[in-house]
């Protein structure tokens, strides 16, 4: 159960040192110094105005520049680099924040190679982002999956109860630590402080993937955010509902947990030596533009979703993921920013022809289609006018395909249980793999992770053994209209190759 109220206390944001943009600041400077270039990048600053690159515009070329003294240097930070990057820390409550430029998916992988040793346990849910996959490979690192709760009418999955985390910390005490999302793709968020709470008492340090998470920072009718929670670490992609630009991310550190110095020695491992200037700058703009409007604008947007939400709800055919009922139901908070629309079988259309429509005939573009709902995401770009029009659009396909005397019904998914780990997802990588009928691969070590959407729970990971109900429901999906992840061929799978064949 969630302990706290429903509605968090929003730490006083102190503006008046947000004002300053060290990096943009002085990345325009440099700009009006006119400086002939003799280094990188090669279009020297837009320099041949005959480029198709001008399209972009002249102040971006002469933005997107390399490191020297005036500008800082990433690996090393001392300037406007390490300013910006204070000022960040201290908007998200967090002793020190990193830009990252390869998205959060370098800040997951950070998290995870700072703080786990090869042969570490990691408690995770098994719904997770594949860039942890692939971070726990490199790190050699073995998985104890959490079953994350299950909406059976909406067809995904939700985050970790805490009943179900610490029946994991008792069972694996040697864990080294948690791994949890704050909130999943859809916006279910666990009782990250309760959950945080019982793993520091274990001794654990609480890594979060906060890729869908960087504005509930800026209103206390959002869930609560990592920092504000107590976790360790925090990978925060600010460009998803922040407005930096896409591919720029934050990681978030607090606490004696953690080694930072460690932190910082990886994030140089997984960075180009040549971090993009542009990409950090818009950070900094992003930083300031949260600090500053950020609790008036979501404040506004959050009045304007709730009557967005009730007028839906309002239209035949569409409901929308519901905060109250999510909560009594599975003991979860929703991030009431995320615009999760059910289409019920009165409807004539799957979700992924309404995800067409809308951009076909609406010119209305959604985050992701299932079939039978479409998702979308707000930010802090977001006003009514936008949403009057996703209203509109919507009113507009139920009076044209709703038909009241069709059944309504949910469709058949289920749940299927965790398998055995029979070989380490680092000793996956690097073993031979050869495809085989997926009939006959009952007993076999899985060579890639299998997944459908919805519900977003792997069926089987890497390394994985595969069983006769695995490939049961794998071979009754195929006939579903249903989008299948991990293999080339969907009657077919890779499996680890044995020695001596």
């Amino acid at each position: 159960m969630i302990k706290r109220s429903e509605i968090k206390p929003l730490t006083a944001i102190d503006s008046t040192k947000h004002h300053a943009t060290p990096l943009f600041d002085a990345l325009k400077l440099y700009e009006a110094q006119n400086v002939t270039s003799f280094d990188v990048p090669g279009h020297k600053r837009g320099l041949d105005e005959q480029s198709e690159l001008y399209y972009y515009g002249r102040s971006t070329l002469r933005h997107d520049v390399n490191s020297m003294p005036q500008l800082d240097n990433y690996d090393n930070p001392k300037g406007v680099i390490k300013e910006a990057q204070n000022l960040l820390a201290d908007l998200y409550l967090a002793d020190e924040a990193h830009f990252l430029v390869n998205g959060t998916t370098e800040g997951i992988q950070t998290m995870i190679l700072a703080v786990c040793r090869p042969g570490d346990k990691l408690i995770l849910p098994r719904n997770v982002h594949k860039s942890v996959l692939n971070a726990m490979a490199l790190a050699d690192v073995t998985p104890v999956y959490v079953s994350p709760e299950f909406d059976v009418k909406f067809g995904i999955a939700h985050n970790l109860s805490y009943d179900n985390v610490k029946a994991a910390i008792d069972k694996h005490p040697d864990a080294r630590a948690i791994f949890i999302m704050n909130p999943t793709y859809f916006g279910a968020v666990s009782d990250l402080q309760a959950i945080t709470e019982l793993a520091h008492a274990h001794g654990m340090p609480v890594l979060v993937d906060e890729a869908h998470g960087a504005h509930f920072r800026f209103s206390p009718h959002l869930p609560i955010s990592s920092m504000e929670a107590g976790a360790d670490m925090a990978a925060t992609s600010l460009h998803k509902t922040g407005g930096s630009f896409t591919q720029s991310s934050a990681l978030l550190v607090q606490g004696d947990l953690v080694d930072k110095r460690k932190v910082k020695s990886v994030i140089n491992m997984l960075t180009s030596t040549s971090a993009s200037y542009l990409l950090m700058s818009s950070l900094d703009i992003a930083r300031k533009n949260l600090a500053l409007n950020g609790p008036e604008k979501f404040e506004q947007l959050m009045i304007s979703l709730q009557k967005f939400k009730q007028a839906v709800n309002d239209i035949p055919g569409f409901h929308m993921l519901d905060g109250k009922a999510f909560k009594d139901l599975y003991h979860q908070q929703l991030d009431e920013s995320k615009l999760t629309i059910y289409i019920d079988s009165t409807i004539e259309l799957s979700g992924f022809e309404v995800y067409k429509l809308l951009r076909s005939d609406y010119s209305i573009q959604m985050e992701l289609a299932e079939p039978n709902l479409i998702m979308g995401i707000v930010s802090i770009a977001d006003n009514e006018a936008v949403l009057e029009r996703l209203l509109e659009a919507l009113q507009s396909i139920s009076r044209l395909h709703h038909q009241a005397e069709r059944e309504v019904h949910s469709p058949v998914l289920k749940q299927l249980s965790i398998p055995e780990q029979a070989m380490g997802l680092r000793e996956v990588l690097y073993a031979d793999k050869y495809p085989v009928n997926i009939e006959d691969a009952v007993g076999e070590i899985c060579a890639e992770s299998l997944m459908i959407y919805p519900p977003g729970i792997p069926i089987v990971m890497a390394g994985e053994r595969i069983s006769q109900d695995i490939v049961d429901y794998w071979q009754f999906i195929n006939n579903q209209p249903i989008i299948k992840i991990g293999t080339e061929n969907s009657n077919q799978v890779y499996i680890i190759e044995k020695r001596g064949k």
